[in-house]
């Protein structure tokens, strides 16, 4: 394991440093890296860049798999190992034995903020231009119900075109957002985390066992993010637009039917389709907009709340986090466990087997705690597939 790791970190760094170097030249000439034009008299659906999207993406997973595949040919350690962890299928709460609950909510509000930011003028008949808050929702789209403020963040030396009123209302809404949704809004309204969570529930359907990445790589992967964020607020002033890299255009402003011609973001969002196939919230890690709402996490009032004494430190939490947080079942002191990367999505508090033991609260005020109950309910169904693979494996070795 030691040499695995030596020879990880040697790799590892040197190509964190490429692809933080190559992101910076890609985004610099991305105006020049065409996915897809739309003709000058406007011809074509503008649905059809989604569609070439989807195809090469399905593509891109389809040839991941076909090399995993061979990998593990060649390695029989590996594909025993593989072979193990696959045949269980999806470790975790079965969903079909669960009840109506918080995560099913979460669920609800992530289609109705999805559908609401893509065609919520055509349903209501108007909407809410006045009122921004952090998101990956494209402005591009007229039809989505309140305005999105990474625009203006993406670009912040339009800010000198505006008038002090102007600019005093979009940071006192933006300070406003992050006191009190904070990454709430990337665990339950962002366009972006709806799509993410539908690849990897597609995934898990399939069965396909996914990728999971330890403390050490998620450390080397923060550099990744850093650059996101330098990019994200500094594109603009060299010249570049974060918009031609940003995979959030190549989705909103198509599917409400506004035609877009896409160059980096096309490539960048085949990326992100791939990567939350094997990763949850794959771009959710790198996420520049998310990073700068979380670096609020400390006034937001949003927050997940820890007992210690109820803790067991078995780690089911870290490994339902899609976040890769570590601290929040180490930590043997706070209570307090936010940080600038937890998207409040849950997962948590919803693998958690101890009563209390997680919360989530707002202002205070917890809403939603760790149950046993409920954490067995969902795994009578696993329990007994689990007790039939430790069987056939017993019969298999003895047979040996």
């Amino acid at each position: 394991m030691k040499k695995i790791y030596l020879k990880l970190r040697k790799t590892v760094t040197p190509t964190v440093i490429v692809i933080c170097g190559v992101l910076i030249l890609l985004s610099l000439f991305a105006a020049n890296l065409f996915f897809f034009e739309f003709g000058s008299d406007d011809s074509g659906y503008a649905i059809t860049p989604v569609l070439i999207i989807l195809l090469l993406s399905i593509i891109g997973i389809v040839l991941c798999l076909w090399l995993r595949r061979r990998i593990v040919r060649n390695d029989p350690v590996m594909g025993r190992f593989v072979g193990e962890r696959m045949s269980l299928g999806p470790v975790g709460t079965n969903k079909s034995q669960r009840k109506f609950g918080f995560m099913t909510i979460r669920w609800l509000i992530m289609l109705i903020s999805f559908f609401g930011l893509i065609y919520g003028v055509k349903w209501l008949g108007q909407g809410f231009g006045n009122i921004e808050i952090p998101i990956f929702a494209c402005p591009i789209n007229q039809d989505q119900l309140i305005d999105s403020s990474c625009y203006t963040l993406s670009h912040l030396n339009s800010l000198v075109g505006m008038s002090w009123s102007e600019i005093g209302i979009f940071f006192g809404s933006l300070l406003l957002s992050i006191v009190v949704l904070g990454r709430f809004i990337c665990g339950f309204l962002c366009p972006m985390g709806l799509l993410q969570d539908l690849t990897h529930e597609t995934r898990q359907g399939l069965k396909i066992e996914g990728l999971s990445l330890n403390e050490k790589l998620y450390q080397r992967l923060k550099p990744i993010k850093w650059m996101m964020l330098l990019l994200f607020l500094g594109l603009g002033f060299v010249g570049g637009n974060f918009c031609n890299i940003c995979p959030a255009i190549t989705v909103s402003p198509a599917l409400a039917g506004f035609k877009v011609s896409l160059f980096l973001s096309g490539f960048f969002m085949i990326v992100v389709i791939i990567g939350s196939f094997f990763k949850r919230r794959f771009f959710c890690n790198i996420c520049p907009l998310g990073y700068l709402i979380g670096l609020g996490h400390r006034i937001s009032l949003f927050r997940i709340k820890k007992d210690c004494q109820a803790c067991t430190e078995c780690g089911a939490c870290y490994e339902a986090c899609p976040m890769g947080i570590k601290t929040i079942y180490t930590e043997r002191e706070k209570s307090d466990v936010t940080t600038a990367d937890c998207i409040m999505c849950g997962e948590c508090i919803d693998k958690c087997p101890e009563n209390k033991a997680l919360a989530m609260s707002f202002g205070g005020v917890k809403f939603y705690s760790a149950s046993r109950k409920t954490f067995m309910s969902g795994h009578k169904k696993t329990e007994r597939k689990l007790k039939r693979f430790i069987r056939k494996r017993d019969k298999n070795e003895s047979d040996l």
